[in-house]
């Protein structure tokens, strides 16, 4: 049996949900924009070439989920807080929690979403902010989208 543990990807309904619960929670414009840029934005963090992840770190990959989501605008609304949402949820579900202030979440997408912040600069900041958790705390605790919006 391996150590390695295998990355959780998150997915087009994994988003699609995520911004679903955006709109309960939030006033704003429902529906989808585009929905090829927001399949572009989802699989864009896990693409690879000869074989190799061009995003090879889980910091790496949930900053390019967010950029693209903020960035590529699939929804009618709600674009950043879909994009810093998923980004949460993705790193949560693969073992890692942010220290974070709603301020500096909103100085993200901000940020993120008008090219002041690269994904680069994202990746480290979340590396830099992160702890390695037990993904069952969260479980035990109820619906993941719950705990990151009350957060």
């Amino acid at each position: 049996m391996s150590d390695i543990k295998q990355t959780i990807q998150i997915i087009l309904r994994d988003v699609l949900s995520f911004h679903e619960e955006m709109e309960r929670t939030f006033t704003m414009d429902k529906g989808i924009l585009d929905h090829n840029l927001l399949e572009s934005a989802i699989n864009n963090p896990f693409a690879t070439y000869d074989g190799k992840d061009l995003y090879p770190s889980i910091f790496d990959k949930a900053a390019r989920l967010c950029f693209g989501l903020a960035k590529n605008h699939g929804f009618r609304d709600g674009n950043k807080r879909t994009a810093v949402h998923s980004m949460l949820v993705y790193l949560l579900v693969n073992d890692f929690e942010i220290n974070y202030t709603q301020k500096e979440l909103e100085n993200i997408a901000i940020n993120v979403a008008s090219g002041k912040m690269s994904s680069e600069e994202l990746a480290l900041w979340l590396e830099e902010r992160s702890t390695s958790i037990d993904i069952n705390k969260f479980l035990s605790d109820g619906n993941i989208a719950d705990t990151i919006i009350e957060k």
